[in-house]
This record gives structure tokens, sequence and C-alpha cells, in this order.
């Protein structure tokens, strides 16, 4: 979800004021249950060469033809083969598998000219992003595989950048405002750099001109137990992020939106806080009225609010004895996807997919 127009948040005042993908490995009854059909051997003109030897009981998974992104390797245990993909190259996962067992190499589901019809293949899933996945094939069906995959870059999701933080870091607060509450910088790791943060409980303190060290979460971890009055709340949180409400005018008011309000909003959202409780925080300006706007806001829009690529996502910092943070990462992603193939022999058509004799 994008920033919010103007235009909405003046219709919001204007009311306010005015009046399931299955898991891989299942067993064949589940698989058959779906319809799906054994191949058919196939009624073309298209001649597999046979002169090709592919017998090996682990394949490399070449992406993009030529890039080695982990294999494909196969045992037998109890009358099944065990055919497990496995990403071995840190920058790469899978998103969807597609997986033929056959007795002869005709029997594969091809096109007329020879190229195979992967969707057709009799095993497939979809995963967000996984490492490995596994399927129990019956040996009865034969010793040819022809193992597909999509692969994506491990950078290219809000998961997988969320996946990827490293668990602690040192940071050094700065200064406050003008567009946050306290400014801080990381000097090392993968989230080097200046952040402008939000303070997230209210109950403890923290000061400027202090280096800590923090453990790293991101918003689909578990959260340490009763760090946080409203933890459900942290998707509304994430959602006023994205909003760079700071600066911004006031439907009800027409004034600016400060990094107060939006800081009090926070608390209000996260944390057991009352506008009496805060006479005396270090907020600078704030609006009591303002404050309660951003926290409508968010409980109308935010809610279920799933950060996408060119978004910022919320990332929480611990301290011991310290008042924990949320700092706001940009999803620098661009989608990066490539077809894999175990690798084997050549199939008849126009193309570099492949498959492989079980040996």
């Amino acid at each position: 979800m994008k920033k919010l127009t103007l235009a909405v948040l003046a219709l919001f005042a204007f009311t306010f004021f005015a009046c399931e993908v299955e898991p891989a490995g299942e067993s064949l009854e589940a698989v058959a249950g779906k319809g799906q059909i054994k191949a058919k051997k196939n009624d073309n003109s298209i001649e597999f060469d046979f002169s090709e030897e592919c017998l090996k009981s682990e394949s490399i998974l070449y992406a993009g033809q030529n890039i080695e992104v982990g294999k494909v390797t196969v045992s037998e245990s109890g009358g099944n083969y065990v055919i497990t993909y496995e990403i071995t190259n840190d920058d790469w996962c899978i998103t969807e598998t597609h997986l033929s067992v056959v007795n002869s190499p005709e029997e594969f589901p091809i096109t007329n000219s020879g190229n195979p019809k992967n969707g057709d293949f009799e095993y497939s899933d979809e995963f967000d992003c996984e490492k490995t996945v596994t399927y129990e094939v019956p040996a009865e069906k034969g010793p040819y595989i022809a193992a597909h995959a999509v692969v994506e870059c491990a950078t290219s999701s809000p998961e997988t950048i969320a996946a990827n933080l490293p668990e602690t870091v040192e940071f050094c607060t700065v200064d406050q405002g003008p567009d946050a509450y306290l400014n801080i910088t990381i000097a090392e790791g993968s989230l080097a750099g200046s952040y402008g943060s939000w303070c997230i409980d209210n109950d403890s303190p923290i000061n400027l001109d202090n280096c800590y060290t923090a453990d790293v979460y991101s918003l689909d971890d578990e959260l340490p137990e009763d760090a946080f009055e409203y933890p459900e709340n942290f998707d509304l949180v994430n959602w006023l992020l994205n909003q760079n409400i700071v600066g911004e005018l006031s439907p009800s008011s027409g004034e600016a939106y400060t990094y107060g309000d939006l800081q009090f909003a926070i608390w209000k959202l996260l944390d057991d806080i009352e506008d009496e409780d805060c006479e005396a925080c270090a907020l600078g300006d704030f609006t009591p009225e303002h404050v309660t706007e951003l926290v409508e806001l968010a409980q109308e829009y935010g809610e279920g609010f799933t950060p996408e690529c060119g978004d910022v996502t919320g990332v929480i910092l611990i301290s011991e004895g310290v008042q924990p943070l949320i700092i706001p990462i940009p999803l620098e992603c661009s989608p990066c996807e490539e077809t894999a193939w175990a690798d084997g022999c050549d199939f008849p058509g126009n193309n570099w997919a492949t498959y492989f004799q079980f040996d």
C-alpha cells in the first residue's frame, strides 16, 4: 500500500468530523485425489537422442541455463524415490517446482516440437521462498526424472530481506527531528547508515549522544514476551511509517503534522499511554487532535498492512534496559526470477530443458 493522498485524508477527515498452497512431499493418494493424470506416451515424430548418457543420483540445478543455484538428489526408501530440491547458493530460493517421473523419456509431457510442458508435470507446488523441497514418488513410475523449478533472487522480496537481517547491531543516538523522533547511526554491517527512528515503549528511557548494542527483529519475528502492550498493532505502525506523514497538512486543522504527533500516535498504538502522561514528554510540538487523527487513520487503513518493494518495513531494535526503537528500512528490491532445470540429457526441442535417469 502506497502513501495516502491528501484527497483520501480529506475524505476521512470529512467523514470523521462531519458525522492454501499445499505442502511438498504429499502422498501419492493426495496427488491422485486432485485428478492428476499419468503422462501418456506422446504421439508425435519427435525423437530423443538415446546416445546421451545421464545416469546419476545427484544433478546440478541450473538457473538461467548457466547459474548453479543448487542440486536435485534422489534416493530410494520403502519403494519410493525421495527427490529433493536443495538450494545451495545463498542468493537464491525456490518459488515453484514442477516434477515428472516416467518409465521412458517419450512419456514426459512435451509439445509437438519437443519442448517439455512443465505445467503438465504430475507434481507441482508454489512457495514464498524455500531453500529445500522434497517429494516422495513411487519408484514404479520409472527411472527418468525431469525436475524443473522457478527460482528468485534472495533479495527480491520483503520477506527475504527481513530474513537476512543481522542478529545484532551497534547504534548511536544523534539528535531529534525534524522528520523523526530520534536520529541514529549504525556504523557497520548490512544495516550501516543513518536512520530516523521512533521509540516504541514509553516505559523505558533512551539518551542522546549514547551508543547501544541491540538485538534486531523483523516484524514477522517472535518478539520477546511482554515487551510491548499491543504487539498486534505493529502492522498499523508499519502503515504509518509508509505515509511520510510528517510535514503533511492535517485536513482538520490545516496545520502540518509534526514528528511529535507521529511519535505520540505510535506510543498510543503500542503502549498504555494517555494524553496527560505525556505532558512532560520530550516530543517537541504535538497536537492531541492530530495524534487522534493519526491513530484513527492507522486503525482504518493499516490493518493487515504488508509492505511491498518500494515501501519501507519496520525493523525493531531492542537494547537491555533502554527504550526499544523501530527504524524504517527501504525495500529497494526488484523482481529477479529465473527458470531452473536439473542437469542431464537434453529434450529434443529448441530449448535448454534437461532430464536425467536415476542410477
